[in-house]
C-alpha cells in the first residue's frame, strides 16, 4: 500500500487531503509540525509528501531540502496559499514535483497523485501488468466489463462464474481487483469474502451486485470489501474505482480511449 504524508499546520488541510486518499485506500499520516513530520517521516517512509511552505516557525523548504536529500526519488507536492511565481519557481529549483495554490480541488490532487506515481514506477521500470478478476455466473456481463476494461486499462483479465472456479483462479493468479457478484450458484458472493481474504489478502474486492439491501451491503463493507456497486453498473463509476485500486497498489497503467465510449453502460437481467 503507497503511503502519503501530509505536512501542513492547518488541521482542516490535513483532514481533506487524507480523506480525500485515505478513502480510496493509501496509508495517509498528517503532521502540523516540523518536529512531527520529521519523525513520520523517517517511521512511515512515504512515497509521497504533501507540503505547506510554511510549517510553524519552520521553511517548508528547508523540509523539502532535508527530505529529497534522505530520499531523491520522494515525490513531493507544494500545497500553499502562496501563489506567487518567485515561490512557485524557488520550490520546483528545490525539488519540488509538483506545486498547488490553496484553495484546491480534490479531484486535481487525485489526477496529481496518479499521475506522479506512475512516472516514478515508469523510470524504475516496475510497473508490472495488473490482474484483475471477474466474477458473475452471466456471462454476458463477464463480457461487458471486459469490453470496458480492456480498451482502458493495460491488464491481465480473468474469469469465473462461481466460486470454485474464482478461488482457483485466485490461488493461481492472486488477482490484485475482483469484481465479485453476490448471487451466485452454490456458495455466494458474500460468504466467498472471508475465503478470498485468507487466499490473497493484497486483493481488493469490489461487489457488483443487483442485490442492494442496506443489511447485505453492510455485511459486505464489514467484512473488508472495497466498495458496493449497484446493477446496472454505471461503467465509468467502476472505471474510476478500478483506477483508484490500481494507482493505489503501484500498478496503473492506463490507456488512451475515445471519451465517448465513457457514456455506456453495463446492464444485469
Amino acid at each position: 500500500m503507497i503511503k502519503i504524508l501530509v505536512i501542513d499546520d492547518e488541521i482542516g488541510i490535513c483532514d481533506i487531503i487524507a480523506r480525500t486518499f485515505s478513502g480510496i485506500g493509501f496509508n495517509v499520516s498528517a503532521a502540523t509540525s516540523a518536529e512531527r513530520a520529521r519523525a513520520l517521516f523517517r517511521k512511515a517512509k512515504p512515497r509521497i509528501v504533501f507540503l505547506d511552505l510554511v510549517v510553524g516557525a519552520v521553511d517548508g523548504l528547508d523540509l523539502l531540502n532535508e527530505f529529497k536529500k534522505e530520499d531523491p526519488e520522494l515525490i513531493v507536492i507544494v500545497v500553499t496559499a502562496r501563489g506567487e511565481p518567485m515561490a512557485r519557481t524557488e520550490a520546483l529549483q528545490r525539488g519540488a514535483d509538483e506545486y498547488i495554490t490553496k484553495p484546491f480541488n480534490r479531484h486535481y490532487l487525485r489526477d496529481i497523485v496518479t499521475s506522479k506515481i506512475k512516472g516514478v514506477l515508469d523510470r524504475r521500470d516496475t510497473v508490472t501488468r495488473p490482474k484483475i478478476l471477474l466474477v458473475d455466473d452471466e456471462s454476458r456481463l463477464r463480457a461487458g466489463l471486459r469490453h470496458y476494461i480492456e480498451p482502458r486499462f493495460d491488464a491481465d483479465i480473468l474469469e469465473a462464474g462461481d466460486i470454485p472456479e474464482a478461488l482457483e483462479k485466485i490461488r493461481e493468479n492472486r488477482p490484485d481487483v475482483i469484481f465479485l457478484d453476490i448471487k451466485l450458484p452454490g456458495l455466494s458472493g458474500i460468504d466467498a469474502i472471508g475465503i478470498i481474504k485468507n487466499l490473497n489478502p493484497s486483493s481488493r474486492i469490489v461487489i457488483v451486485s443487483a442485490w442492494q439491501s442496506a443489511e447485505v451491503v453492510s455485511r459486505a463493507l464489514a467484512l473488508g470489501v472495497d466498495d458496493y456497486l449497484g446493477k446496472p453498473v454505471s461503467l465509468p463509476v467502476l472505471g474510476e474505482k478500478l483506477k483508484d485500486l490500481l494507482s493505489n497498489s503501484g500498478k496503473l497503467i492506463e490507456k488512451k480511449v475515445d471519451r465517448d465510449m465513457e457514456n455506456t453502460y453495463a446492464h444485469s437481467s
